[in-house]
């Protein structure tokens, strides 16, 4: 009976010993779980403010490396180039302070290029500065530095640009290279403000678009250096999402005093009137189209310097491919540009700026990935000066671009 009440008195105690012992199981699993899920909301936190920041905050920027490789032999002016460089290290700060209805925001943006601190003539690095209200699709303002919309060509941006030099029109008629008429190398930006919007919209895009605009006309970071201002105006109608036709014309007046002394100012851009307000107006017409293959641009741009008549004009196509098994895509382009600085000489043939640069240029592209890809264009380029006696000069060019996006 003892040997009974003992086994019985055992049992009890185990049955109550594995209780406690998964009681205890179970309460730490529950604060396992407990510690878990505080774990997981405080991250979900977290993930929903940057989410939120981002909004406000977003930080994206490039690299850009160059070969150039340039034979000029039979040429008078140029020589030969055989150089690397770092052609662009830019950065961009972007962000939505707003967002409400029917398309209301408040954005703006600060771009900055660190590679043109070593650029002597312009080194500030600052690019673009701006603020842009939008109460609606049909109204907006946009205050600061930025790039003027005029052109096609130079609204691309370097990092999505199909070929590696822009046109001659665009870098010699809107600022954007260092051979322009006016002798600012300013990439095509300038400091003001402009009125944009759009009527008539699709899904994605408005059939008409226009931009008015006022600036300084004097570059990237200065003050007017007279009391005259840049005005423009651009229409752009969209018939379709892929294809934009635009007119544009620009008023302005330059200071060529800054740049060059009075017997050139006489000479070359026949101007006899105060060097600080000579007129320069600035006109042209061009269509785009971006497709899911293939696309194509072409843009004429004139305008008067002074007495000095000038144009441009540049015709560009291509296709992207894009390659199977994720291997990124291919695009090839081709251009065809043309740049007269003085029309007038040129047709009469009696100065040294009768001339007429031409040039030709294939594109090949290859990224592999989202953010690297890498550009090998070649360019055949063709001066006619009468100077020369009417011969052709020729000039071939090779430059090898890599783009890495961060």
């Amino acid at each position: 009976m003892r040997r009974i009440f003992a086994l019985i008195s055992l049992f009890a105690f185990a049955t109550v010993s594995l209780s406690a012992q998964e009681v205890t199981t179970t309460n730490n699993l529950e604060a396992k779980v407990a510690e878990l899920e505080t774990r997981l909301a405080k991250s979900e936190k977290r993930t929903a403010a940057w989410e939120k920041a981002k909004q406000y905050f977003k930080i994206s920027s490039f690299v850009q490396g160059m070969y150039e490789w340039a034979n000029d032999k039979d040429s008078k002016d140029l020589t030969d180039i055989s150089s690397f460089s770092i052609r662009r290290a830019r950065m961009s700060i972007t962000g939505d302070l707003y967002k409400g209805k029917n398309g209301a925001k408040l954005d703006y943006r600060f771009y900055f290029d660190l590679a043109r601190i070593k650029n002597n003539s312009n080194p500030n690095p600052i690019l673009d500065m701006w603020v842009r209200y939008q109460p609606f699709k049909e109204f907006g303002i946009q205050f600061g530095q930025y790039k003027n919309p005029v052109t096609f060509e130079a609204s691309i941006s370097p990092a999505k640009y199909e070929f590696i030099d822009y046109s001659y029109a665009i870098c010699n008629l809107a600022k954007m290279g260092s051979d322009d008429v006016a002798g600012l190398n300013v990439t095509a930006r300038d400091m003001g403000f402009q009125f944009l919007g759009g009527f008539i919209h699709r899904d994605g895009y408005s059939i008409i678009n226009y931009n008015v605009g006022v600036l300084n006309g004097n570059g990237l970071n200065l003050k007017d250096n007279n009391k005259s201002k840049d005005i423009y105006a651009k229409l752009t109608i969209k018939p379709s999402m892929p294809l934009s036709l635009s007119a544009y014309y620009q008023w302005g007046e330059a200071n060529l005093a800054e740049f060059f002394d009075e017997s050139r100012i006489k000479g070359e851009y026949g101007w006899n009137g105060n060097p600080e307000y000579v007129p320069m107006h600035r006109w042209g017409v061009g269509f785009k189209y971006d497709g899911d293959g293939p696309f194509a641009r072409g843009e004429y741009v004139a305008g008067t310097t002074g007495a000095l008549v000038s144009e441009g004009a540049y015709l560009a196509g291509g296709y992207k491919f894009k390659l199977p098994k994720s291997a990124g895509r291919i695009w090839t382009g081709l251009m065809a540009d043309y740049f007269r600085r003085n029309c007038f000489d040129y047709i009469n043939r009696d100065t040294a700026n009768a001339a007429i640069n031409t040039r030709y240029s294939v594109c090949v592209g290859y990224e592999p990935v989202k953010y690297f890809h890498v550009q090998v264009a070649y360019s055949l380029e063709q001066r006619i000066h009468h100077t020369f006696n009417n011969n052709r000069h020729f000039n071939n060019g090779v430059k090898l671009l890599a783009t890495v996006i961060f």
